[in-house]
C-alpha cells in the first residue's frame, strides 16, 4: 500500500498525510525524512536539489516547460521508487503521484481548500498577519507548482493527476483520513 498526498499549502495535506501513516502503521515520508534516507545513499549528491527544494528560476523554469528535466530526475524517482516498492507507506509531496503512477499499489491524493480558509488558518497557527499569510500562501503554492512542472510533466494541483481529490474545509482532518482509507479499501476491493 503507497498512498501519495499532494496538497496546497495550508490545507492540512501534512498533518492529513502523518495521521494517515499512524493509523495505518505505515511509514510516513515527507520532504525532511525523504531527504533523511537519501542522505544515508552513495548518490546523496545527485538527489540534493530534490530534496532540499532549490529555488527554479524563470530561466530554469522556461528551460523545464520546453523539455522534460529526464536528467534531473532520473536518480531521485529510482530512489522513491526503490523506497516505495520496499514497504508501505504514505508519501507526501515530492512528486509521488507522478512519479509512482504506473504502480497499481499506489492510491494519489490531492489535498485543497478555498485560498482564503488556507490564509485564515496559516495566520492562526503561525499567530502571523493575514497579510503576511496571504504572501506565504502565495509564494509556496507557486513552489510546488513550479517544483512539480519542472519534474513531472504534468500541471501540480490539475484533479486528473490524482485519484482522490479532498477539500479540507469541508471536512475534518480525522474524517479525511476515514475517506482515504475507505477509498483504498474500495480500490482494493474492485481490484478482487
Amino acid at each position: 500500500m503507497i498512498i501519495t498526498i499532494g496538497r496546497e499549502f495550508g490545507s492540512y495535506g501534512h498533518v492529513i498525510g502523518r495521521q494517515l501513516a499512524e493509523k495505518l502503521g505505515i511509514k510516513y515520508y515527507d520532504k525532511v525524512s525523504l531527504a533523511e534516507e537519501a542522505k544515508k545513499t552513495a548518490n546523496y549528491e545527485e538527489l540534493r536539489g530534490f530534496y532540499e527544494e532549490e529555488p527554479i528560476n524563470s530561466l530554469l523554469y522556461v528551460i523545464a516547460t520546453d523539455s522534460p528535466s529526464q536528467g534531473q530526475r532520473k536518480v531521485p524517482f529510482e530512489f522513491i521508487r526503490d523506497l516505495a516498492g520496499k514497504e508501505d507507506c504514505v508519501i507526501v509531496g515530492r512528486c509521488g503521484n507522478y512519479i509512482l503512477k504506473d504502480n497499481p499499489d499506489m492510491t494519489s491524493v490531492f489535498v485543497h481548500a478555498p485560498k482564503e480558509y488556507r490564509i485564515d488558518k496559516t495566520a492562526e497557527s503561525r499567530k502571523i498577519s493575514r497579510e503576511k499569510a496571504r504572501r506565504l500562501v502565495e509564494k509556496e503554492d507557486k513552489a510546488r507548482a513550479g517544483f512539480h512542472t519542472y519534474y513531472a510533466d504534468e500541471k501540480w494541483n490539475e484533479a486528473d493527476g490524482y485519484q482522490l481529490t479532498i477539500d479540507s474545509s469541508v471536512i475534518s482532518i480525522e474524517n479525511a483520513v476515514d475517506l482515504i482509507i475507505d477509498f483504498v479499501n474500495k480500490k482494493q476491493n474492485m481490484k478482487n
